[in-house]
């Protein structure tokens, strides 16, 4: 972010605060002598700012603390952010599933839900996910006038400046206009980002998690759902970010002339290391009357869910151990790739195969042995547990973000 100096514009002052208002958010509470430093203002510039934002109700004053983590002294001297002054909802929809959150300005969590219902049909999905949000609202007492921003992450290639999902592969949404789409049902005035939910995920690692990104100039975020995506986000001055592209790793090829991937290409890394992919081998050794052990586990359920695999694969299903390691082996190469690419300084790896040490262990090594070594400069590899959430909580973090501009 450029920082303006000795200029009393608009434009200036509107840069000047937005950068301060970051600053608070993501390291206060903080002085505004620090503020100063960490921005090169001059100190009346940052108090200037800082008393506008307290007028608005954004920031406040709160004491300084002593060793015992207790407010000491009689006057205010640091700034730190309002949490109930603004609200936020995050959203993530695919056709599996829908999760919603209603934040406060530092992420708190307020309500939130989460529905696994199986949906396709893109009118469908947004109606009932308007409705969840609406019913989300009413048990807050809130309205969408309360909603200072919304963030609705989706997987596939999206078109942030117009809200527009330009295509969703797996299920066939193509050119949809979230954005326009979701303010026509709710009748929400506010801004509403639209953002590919691998990113929004990283977003939510930068929020919630800050303390492991805090030295980190750059980083890639892994996220291998039904689909695989991996974004790199440049990071550069800790307190913004650029989000550089979303990473659609699932569709490079990894096996020419290998397994057909939904894109309709063959040897896509997707096709093989996919939450979809290892359920459909999955699925098709128990019709062959493999996976005995998974079949037990399984009963009557006709397709497995990944933690009845893991299930599974600790009882020591051969078969199933078999198509793990295949998936988790093939990802190793790509997580190689991935790094001698972009030579990022922290890989942070969702999956949810990754619950399990074992597999773990397994694409640690695979990727170390596939390291250009004359150029590895090291990377930290951080797994992060999934969760229901973290897709709107992601999200919601986009919209936070967003206001801060």
């Amino acid at each position: 972010m450029q920082i303006e100096h000795g200029s009393n514009s608009l434009r200036a002052k509107i840069t000047n605060q937005s950068a301060i208002l970051k600053i608070i958010y993501y390291f206060g509470p903080i002085k505004r002598a620090d503020i100063a430093d960490r921005l090169d203002l001059t100190l009346p510039t940052i108090t200037t700012n800082v008393n506008d934002m307290i007028a608005e109700g954004i920031v406040r004053e709160t004491g300084i603390c002593g060793a015992d983590g207790k407010r000491v002294g009689r006057k205010a001297r640091l700034v730190e952010i309002v949490p109930q002054a603004r609200h936020f909802i995050g959203i993530e929809i695919t056709g599996t599933r829908r999760a919603i959150c209603v934040v406060d300005y530092c992420g708190k969590v307020l309500e939130s839900y989460y529905d696994s219902e199986h949906c396709v049909d893109y009118e469908e999905n947004i109606r009932k996910t308007c409705g969840i949000a609406e019913a989300c609202l009413s048990r807050l007492h809130l309205s969408w006038q309360d909603i200072y921003g919304v963030c609705i992450g989706l997987p596939g290639v999206v078109d942030r400046a117009e809200g527009i999902l330009k295509v969703h592969p797996g299920n066939q949404w193509i050119n949809k206009n979230i954005r326009a789409d979701f303010k026509q049902l709710t009748g929400y005035e506010g801004d509403v980002a639209v953002e590919n939910n691998a990113c929004a995920r990283a977003s939510g690692v930068k929020l919630y998690r800050r303390e492991l990104l805090s030295d980190v100039q750059s980083f890639v975020y892994l996220f291998v759902d039904r689909g695989i995506a991996c974004p790199l986000i440049v990071n550069s001055f800790h307190y913004t970010e650029s989000v550089v592209g979303a990473g659609e790793v699932g569709h490079m090829v990894m096996e020419p002339g290998g397994a057909r991937c939904s894109c309709g290409n063959d040897g896509c890394l997707e096709a093989y290391s996919s939450d979809r992919a290892v359920i459909d081998r999955c699925v098709e050794a128990m019709a062959d009357g493999k996976a005995s052990v998974l079949r037990e586990i399984c009963k009557e359920d006709q397709r497995p869910s990944i933690a009845q695999i893991l299930a599974a694969q600790k009882a020591g299903d051969p078969q199933v151990c078999r198509i793990v390691e295949k998936a988790v082996y093939t990802l190793g190469i790509a997580v190689a790739n991935i790094v001698n690419f972009t030579s990022p300084d922290t890989i942070l790896i969702d999956c949810k195969l990754f619950s399990e040490e074992e597999n773990r262990k397994l694409i640690l090594d695979t990727a170390r042995k596939n390291l250009c070594n004359k150029t590895y400069r090291g990377v930290q590899s951080v797994f992060v547990e999934p969760s229901n959430d973290s897709g709107a909580k992601g999200a919601a973090a986009v919209a936070i973000n967003m206001c801060m501009q």
